[in-house]
Order: C-alpha cells, then structure tokens, then sequence
C-alpha cells in the first residue's frame, strides 16, 4: 500500500480546493510541498539532491512547453476581443437563421469546438452562451455550452496533447491517433446530446445530428491524421460549421459577415498552423531544430503553436488602426501577464511535484500498484485518476503532468502504451467541464446572474462529466478485446 502514497499530493491538493476552498495556485504548492516531504522521508528511495535537480529542470522545460502556448494564445484572445472579432463571429452565425435544432448543434459543436480549440481557457462560452440564449432557456443554454465545451481532448491547439506525448515518451502523431479512438465515440454523440434540450426537434433533426457527428468525428480525424492534433479540433468544429451552412437557406448575410476585417485573425492562425506544420520539417532537413532538452524530456521551439499565435497577434495589432498602438500594446501585455501567471505558476507548481514524484520512483509503483489488480481494472483506474486531477485542478495540462508518467508505465506493463496514454488524456480533457475553473467562467459569461446558475452549472457539469468518463473507460475496455 505504499505506492497509494504516490496519490497523496493530488489528493492534497483536492482536499485543498474542495475542502477548504483555497485556489488552485495554493493546492498546486500543498502539492509541491507534499512531495518534497514523500522525498525527504525517502518512503520510496534513498535521499539525493540530484533528484530534486533534475526535477526543477524537467519541469522547467515542460513550463516553457507550455508557457510559450498559454500566454500567447492568452494574448491572441485579448488582442481580437479587442478588435471585435468575437461581436463579428456572432453576427456571422445569426445571418444563417437556421431553425432552433440546427442553430443550437452549428453553435455548441461548430463554433463552440472550433473557438475552443483555438483558444482555450473557456473563452468560447463567452461566444456560445449569448447565443444559445437567444434559441434556449437559460437552463437549457448552460448544459448546451458546456456540451460545446466537451471536446477539450483538442483544445487550446492541444497543448496538452503535446504535453502528453513528451511525457509519455511518444510522438505526437501515435498518441494523436489513440486520441481519436479514446474521444472519437464523445464527438460522435455529441450534436444527439443537443437536441433533447431543444424544443420542437424532429426526426429530421435526429437524423441531422447524426450525420453532423460524423462530419465532426471525420473533421478531426483527417486534421489530426493530415496535419496534426494541434488543428484536430479546429478541423473538426470547421466541418461542422461548413456541414451547417451548407444546409442554411439563408447564406448572403453570412458571407459579408465573415468579410469583416475582425474575422482575419482566426483564418490567419488557421493557416499559420498548418503551414507551421509543413515548413518546421523542412527546416530541420536542413539543420534548423532548435531545442531545449535535458535527457529526459525536450522543447522543440518551432514546433510551437505559439510562434503562431505571436505573429498572428503582432499582425493583428499592427492592422487595427490606432493612434496610440504602443501604449495599448503595452496594456495588453500587462493584462495579459496579470491573467496568466496564476496558471503558469500552478502547472509549475505540479509539474516540478510530479517530476520529483518520478524520479522518487513513486509513480513506478504506483503503476506497479495498478498493474497487479488486472487489465480492465487498470484501465478504469487510470482513466478515473486523469479525470479527478483535471477536476481538481481545472486543467488537462495539469492533470497530464501529474498522472500521465503514471499512465504510460501502467501501459508499458501491459504493452499498451499509447492506449494507456490517451486514456489519462482524454479522461482529463473531459472531466474537466466539471472543474470548478470552467464552471466559474460559465457563470462569467452568463448574463444577470441568477441564484440557480452555479447549482444548475455544477450538477450539470459532472452530470456530463461522469458520462463521458464512463465512455471513455468502455472505449478502452473494447479496444483491448477487439486487440487481444
């Protein structure tokens, strides 16, 4: 029972944010602080400055992994907030006037899925919900947008996705494609799970939503699969949005709306990722590949989303017109900086706990600990472990860094590393609707807040939660007996 030990910081830290309400930014540094005692008190081996070493340095690494995606797109958000790209995209969705069902499942897994996986942080329910309040009740309206918000497996130009794969010691495209089969069966359900919230839905909208998951499923499938899992989801909620207006009787208004000039950024980072995609390879045929590394985890800096965000940002700026672009420049970085260092120190925090977690050997038997209890068990435990760590900490990123060293040794014993991997991901991804930071940010955008809202937000979201976590586990129950 020593090995449940490797459980404790996590477990502090979520009795630290359910218990005693404290911020993730505190649970993250009780986190950090419990592991250095299961160090110091060498329960799982002999005490070694270099551990703690080479902790604070893989973490470091994993933190500009990270860091160089979370505060441009933080940036990138702020900046075409600013300019008015969210207003032009609303406008652009109202001009279809497609009837109630419809509009609902182009708003929660078009735009919703699309917005997500561009920016992350929750920002596409400040879109979403104004919306679906204009189709919906507001009941209705909150399982709606957090229906939209499901799909954070490719979220944020799947940072964590990329985390992941560094952690597990897998390239991005195999733990992608395990991905897809872990999430896949939630996409494809996901436009169905909309229209029991609809009034006056038929069976045309039955057999529409159908076919919407799977233009949404084959959206992210070719996307990963063609150019990579950092555009699999905006691939995916762009099919959607095109299987939409394709059957939309009104498109003109639609058309002129997307010509605004606040639009322009979304498509030029579209863009700038895919052929991100293509040039980065290219240049290290020839020997440009720079890289932060130590030996055991790395940072390949152009195959950052972020050099895109950046640039993107910069062009967007240097096209808005103003007088004073500097100074608001300058104002920017500095709301940018007070919004995103919370979450920047927090993943820090856990990351340089889970690191020194590995290199205690904890997590080694801790997947010792998962393995002796069978196949199936352990696909369900882990699966349960991603999933609690995204609900305590309100992150994927962060839930990956603590659990998915665990995870993949748990795979490796049972030579069904990728599975196991994606597992951990995409239970993370998806349990965390229920976490505390999206639920608070949900209530954000909700307009005249109501005493109901956080209760009716809170039981809905784990209400979701633990279906998707129940699909995940079934999507690897039969993976493994349709393989073995």
């Amino acid at each position: 029972m020593v090995a449940g030990l490797a459980l404790l910081p996590c477990a502090v830290a979520a009795f630290a944010v359910l218990v005693l309400q404290r911020s993730v930014l505190t649970a993250a540094a009780l986190a950090l602080a419990t592991a250095l005692c299961l160090w110091a008190l060498a329960i799982f081996s002999p005490v070694l400055p270099d551990q703690l070493g080479r902790a604070v340095s893989d973490a470091i690494i994993l933190e500009l992994l990270v860091g160089f995606v979370v505060f441009p797109g933080i940036l990138f958000v702020e900046e075409t907030n600013r300019a008015g790209g969210r207003n032009a995209l609303v406008h652009a969705i109202q001009s279809l006037s497609l009837a109630p069902p419809r509009a609902v499942i182009l708003v929660a897994t078009g735009i919703g899925v699309m917005m997500e996986s561009l920016t992350g942080y929750g920002v596409s329910m400040f879109v979403t919900v104004p919306l679906l309040l204009q189709i919906v009740t507001r009941g209705r309206a909150i399982f709606l947008t957090l229906i939209g918000m499901s799909l954070m497996s490719w979220g944020a130009l799947s940072i964590s996705a990329l985390l992941g794969a560094e952690l597990a010691d897998l390239p991005p495209p195999v733990l992608a494609d395990a991905i897809l089969y872990a999430s896949g069966p939630i996409a494809a359900v996901l436009p169905l799970f909309c229209l029991p919230f609809v009034p006056g839905s038929t069976w045309r909208d039955v057999v529409y939503a159908i076919f919407a998951g799977a233009v949404l499923v084959m959206g992210i499938a070719l996307a990963s699969r063609w150019i990579g899992v950092e555009v699999a989801g905006v691939g995916g909620g762009l099919a959607v949005i095109v299987f939409c207006v394709m059957f939309a009787s009104l498109k003109e208004g639609f058309a002129e709306a997307l010509s605004t000039p606040s639009i322009l950024p979304y498509g030029l980072l579209i863009i700038g990722v895919v052929l991100q995609k293509f040039i980065v390879p290219q240049l290290a045929v020839i020997g440009v590949a720079p890289s932060i590394e130590t030996d055991r985890v790395s940072f390949q800096v152009l195959s950052s989303p972020g050099i895109v965000l950046i640039l993107v940002t910069i062009i967007s700026i240097a096209l808005r017109p103003s007088k004073s672009r500097v100074e608001e420049s300058f104002s920017l970085l500095r709301h940018v900086a007070k919004r995103s260092w919370p979450a920047l120190a927090s993943i820090l925090l856990f990351l340089m706990a889970a690191r020194l977690l590995v290199e205690i050997g904890s997590i080694q038997a801790l997947a010792g600990l998962l393995s002796q209890l069978g196949l199936y068990p352990a696909i369900g435990l882990v699966a349960i472990l991603g999933g609690i760590g995204s609900y305590v900490t309100g992150s994927g990123v962060a839930s990956n860094a603590l659990f998915m060293a665990s995870a993949a040794a748990t795979g490796e014993s049972f030579d069904a590393l990728a599975l196991f991997a994606s597992l951990q991901h995409s239970a993370a991804a998806h349990v965390g609707i229920a976490s505390l930071p999206i639920i608070a940010i949900l209530l954000a955008a909700l307009p005249d807040r109501e005493a109901t809202d956080e209760r009716s937000a809170m039981r809905t979201g784990i209400s979701l939660a633990l279906v998707w976590l129940l699909i995940v586990i079934a999507s690897g129950a039969v993976q493994v007996a349709i393989t073995r």
